[in-house]
């Protein structure tokens, strides 16, 4: 049987356009190609499927593709990530059959929404992430694309405190546009005594129910994984080493500047 490699790849989000291509914007598959192109594993004429998209700001830690390679000897995380930005590397590598798709043999795909919400009743929140297991139409939920079923089932949610964040993750088979964002916007809302705890399941009846509703913001959103049965990617320790120095450099500033916002808050108030 023919082969082809898949990657798995990482990626903050917060100064791409999204991960798919977009004439004359910044996204993951245009850097993505262009260090592939650079380095001769592709050429123009190649396409690279994605296991899903991901919004402009949306980040991703398991995002996976796949694509015919010029020459597999290449296809390796450090080559590659030698000519790749540093907001995006790839981490991981897998040889899958030929007809191989990442986005439709996936059997499931985890989101985490990282929540900043000092304001949030925490027994309301975890009781009512509940409500969302199971198949339900996400209308109310998602900014619904024309001629996209807005049927969904969520395999599980689970909500988990930490300190003033709430760690909330979304298993699904597949997801909606901006679904998982407005999922957190109901709990927030929920959480908050702005809504009560039956709303949710009015909101999961848009036949009988109609309401639109923000999507939470796009930072606190990532992809964690991606599930495929019968695939074992394998990581390379050089490649998670390199990510992790390169992440400490942008977690020290950003841990500073979040010390520095609190006493401007508490001198503000």
């Amino acid at each position: 049987m023919a082969m082809k490699p898949a990657l798995k790849l990482a990626y903050i989000g917060t100064d791409f356009s999204g991960s798919q291509a977009q004439p004359g914007k910044r996204t993951v598959e245009g850097e993505l190609k262009k260090g592939l192109i650079e380095k001769g594993i592709i050429d123009e004429r190649t396409r690279v499927s994605f296991s899903g998209r991901t919004d402009a700001g949306v980040h991703a830690l398991g995002q996976v593709v796949s694509f015919k390679a010029l020459d597999e000897r290449l296809v390796e995380p450090r080559i590659i990530n030698s000519v790749m930005p540093k907001d995006l590397w790839v981490y991981a590598s897998a040889s899958v059959p030929d007809d191989f798709d990442p986005r439709r043999d996936a059997t499931s795909r985890t989101y985490r929404y990282v929540l900043y919400a000092p304001d949030v009743v925490e027994r309301r929140i975890v009781e009512c992430s509940k409500l969302f297991i199971g198949t339900h139409d996400f209308t109310n939920f998602s900014s619904v694309e024309p001629g996209k079923n807005p049927v969904r089932t969520i395999k599980n949610v689970s909500v988990t405190k930490r300190g003033d964040l709430y760690i909330i993750d979304v298993e699904a088979d597949s997801f909606l546009w901006n679904m998982v964002r407005k999922m957190v916007t109901g709990l927030r809302l929920v959480g908050s005594n702005k809504r009560p705890a039956r709303w949710i399941e009015q909101m999961l009846r848009p036949d009988e129910y109609r309401e639109g509703i923000p999507p939470a913001l796009a930072a606190g959103l990532y992809l964690v994984k991606v599930d495929y049965p019968a695939i074992s990617f394998i990581e390379e320790a050089y490649s998670k080493g390199r990510a992790y120095q390169r992440m400490m450099h942008a977690f020290e500033w950003q841990y500073t500047m979040a010390a520095v916002y609190r006493e401007f808050q508490d001198a503000m108030r």
